[in-house]
């Protein structure tokens, strides 16, 4: 099995905040990872370093073969999906237009973008076309995003608590999704503050303090501590590192950044 994701020694930071500590990280290509921790552990740098947004100060990582941003990777660019944490959508766009304007950037033709899109509103529940996303509820907002990050149908695809605010029917449907699209071989990365869902996940990542305290397949996880629930398994592990008080999260690193 290839590998999509590769993060050796990785760090990354704000200023004189060390976000991303040594971090050392494996994705296959064509499997859901589910990346786990507490709010400022480090997720949303995470994924903006595999986007090429945030140059890593040491170590290296790998997304589909290259280091993003390089001359000839394919990240950023059509191959790789993002649906961040903040939702970042032209609010005086239609959902359509906005769907349409993300299709331009990824080098869809009209017809690939009027396709993908009939089939997202009915797949999100999402009002018509001609709705201007100011006028979305926060869900829809959210749901919106996730439509732009899947139109594509990119290798990699890049989810930041993709399911918050997502009532518990259509929660199951995407990670059903999910299980499709990483069975033909796309790479999906996920954050979730639901540990529970992310035992759907064929690998996730326990992550405290910006590096991982463990990673592969949960039940392999849980077994060796007799556990039932990763959450057991996360707290035991939290525990050995340093204390309860280990959950705590990273301070911000700015007003307002998102770690």
């Amino acid at each position: 099995m290839t590998t999509a994701v590769e993060c050796r020694a990785l760090d990354r930071g704000y200023g004189s905040l060390e976000v991303l500590r040594g971090l050392n990280m494996e994705v296959a290509t064509g499997s859901i990872y589910g990346l786990l921790g507490p709010s400022g552990c480090g997720k949303t740098t995470l994924l903006k370093v595999l986007l090429g947004r945030l140059v890593p100060w040491g170590g290296s990582a790998l997304a589909l073969g290259s280091a993003p941003g390089e001359p000839g990777a394919p990240v950023p660019g059509p191959a790789v999906g993002y649906a961040p944490q903040e939702l970042a959508l032209y609010e005086d766009l239609s959902i359509g237009e906005t769907l349409r304007f993300h299709g331009q950037l990824q080098l869809m033709d009209r017809a690939q973008v009027a396709q993908r899109q009939a089939w997202l509103l009915e797949f999100l529940d999402l009002p018509s076309t001609e709705r201007v996303v100011g006028k979305l509820s926060g869900g829809q907002k959210r749901r919106v995003s996730l439509a732009v990050a899947l139109l594509h149908e990119p290798q990699l695809l890049l989810l930041d608590e993709p399911t918050v605010g997502v009532d518990p029917e259509l929660r199951a449907r995407i990670w059903d999704h999910l299980r499709t699209i990483a069975d033909s071989g796309t790479a999906v990365i996920l954050t979730t503050h639901y540990i529970d869902e992310a035992a759907q996940a064929d690998s996730v990542g326990l992550m405290r303090n910006g590096r991982l305290l463990a990673e592969g397949p949960p039940a392999a996880l849980m077994e060796p501590h007799g556990h039932v629930s990763l959450e057991q398994t996360f707290l035991l592990l939290c525990r050995r590192e340093g204390g309860e008080s280990g959950l705590a999260a990273t301070p911000d690193a700015e007003a307002g950044d998102v770690l």
